[in-house]
């Protein structure tokens, strides 16, 4: 065995994760049906979602801070168990009849900053892992296995749900958080030294920005994937399901999101085997293919469209997600890598919510159909903004190797 999972260090990661996103494809169902059983609220159940998408944008950067000043490996296992505590905390006080949203709200927001520390330090610590040959078949390999977990946990979730109740299903989260940082305990990287250690936090902040904003490809693809997010939070993850309703109903859109999960399945096992010349520029030229799903919505939606478009989309994303994080891992010093990373993933979570809030006002305004119509637009015409910018081009037909700074330690 010759690849990735030859590597003690990115096997014990790898099973970390997976266990980690076992739990998360069951949590969302779960708490959904927790809430709505506890309240009888939409609004409700909003709240205690919403609140943990904002503690995580909040502390993604900080987060990266974390990552770069303390070992990594402590950081995952830290994290996961204090997930574990705050889902086990919320599923005993289900159980016993004594939550409020209240409770849940704050658990979810210390959840949500815990899931915000983990992006990443988890990034950050694959570069340390696997040799810089094995990078972009780690991050495929790696990713799929979350994939699969994540469609794995929906239908365990479901099973539990109908079977023990949703208060089970937190439970079982909690389990798994428990079980990712048992694994997490037991890789053994190089330490990085971080010369800037002894600095303030916003000093590392402004450090990680400048080192961001210095790589003009990185900032592009991810104002990229900003815009990217807005669209697709707006039509396919709002409009989409009320157009869904209107036509095929609820389980055939649940087939569409199930298709869009096997496709990044599929996508993460074809960057496995498929190494494009210039990967990130391909990756985003592949991105115009998720144009296809919001087009299919605005015709006449019916399955034989949706669901190959979900799926397509799914391929297609995989392809510049593991581009990207192969890129940044090649190309940002070791010390800086997490710090980079958290920008990366605040650039293109900060905007989920404007494209959640837009949704309702312009099809009010436009028609769904017609704003459907523009967001497959503007997803062309990103992609094609992005790709004019050379540095976007070039950047991958050269392996600038960034990975020195660190060494042994073993614990």
């Amino acid at each position: 065995m010759t690849g990735p999972l030859a590597h003690p260090a990115f096997r014990n990661m790898a099973r970390g994760r997976t266990a980690g996103f076992f739990g998360n494809g069951m949590a969302p169902v779960a708490l959904a049906f927790a809430v709505l059983d506890l309240t009888g609220s939409v609004t409700q159940l909003g709240l205690v979602v919403g609140v943990r998408s904002v503690a995580a944008i909040v502390t993604t950067t900080f987060g990266g801070v974390l990552a770069d000043r303390f070992p990594r490996r402590l950081l995952l296992q830290s994290t996961s168990f204090g997930a574990a505590v705050t889902q086990a905390v919320a599923g005993l006080t289900l159980l016993g009849g004594v939550a409020s949203v209240q409770l849940l709200m704050l658990l979810s927001a210390l959840n949500g900053a815990l899931a915000a520390v983990e992006l990443p330090t988890t990034t950050a610590l694959v570069s340390q892992t696997v040799p810089g040959e094995l990078l972009r078949r780690a991050n495929a390999l790696l990713r799929t296995f979350t994939s699969v977990a994540t469609l794995c946990g929906a239908a365990g979730g479901s099973l539990v749900i109908g079977w023990a109740g949703p208060s089970w299903g937190i439970l079982v989260d909690s389990a798994s958080f428990a079980v990712a940082g048992l694994f997490f305990g037991r890789v053994r990287v190089g330490a990085v030294v971080h010369a800037s250690a002894r600095g303030s936090m916003i000093g590392d902040l402004r450090e990680g920005w400048s080192e961001f904003a210095r790589h003009r490809w990185l900032w592009t693809v991810v104002l990229h994937a900003s815009v990217w997010q807005l669209v697709w939070a707006g039509s396919v993850q709002v409009i989409g399901p009320a157009v869904a309703e209107a036509g095929v109903g609820a389980r055939t859109w649940g087939l569409v999101l199930a298709a869009q999960t096997l496709g990044a399945i599929a996508g993460g096992l074809l960057a496995l085997h498929w190494k494009p010349r210039a990967a990130l520029a391909t990756g985003v030229l592949l991105t115009s293919v998720s144009a296809a799903l919001p087009w299919a919505l605005a015709a006449e939606p019916q399955p034989a469209l949706l669901i190959p478009a979900a799926f397509l989309t799914g391929v297609a994303m995989e392809q510049v997600n593991i581009a990207l994080t192969v890129a940044v891992q090649e190309r940002i010093a070791p010390g800086q890598l997490a710090r980079v990373t958290s920008y990366q993933v605040l650039g293109s979570l900060a905007a989920v919510p404007f494209g959640q809030l837009l949704a309702g006002p312009l099809s009010a305004a436009y028609g769904q159909g017609h704003v459907l119509v523009a967001a497959g637009a503007c997803i062309v015409a990103v992609t094609l903004a992005a790709l004019a910018v050379p540095d976007v081009r070039t950047t991958g037909r050269a392996t600038p190797v960034c990975r020195s700074g660190s060494r042994r330690y073993g614990k």
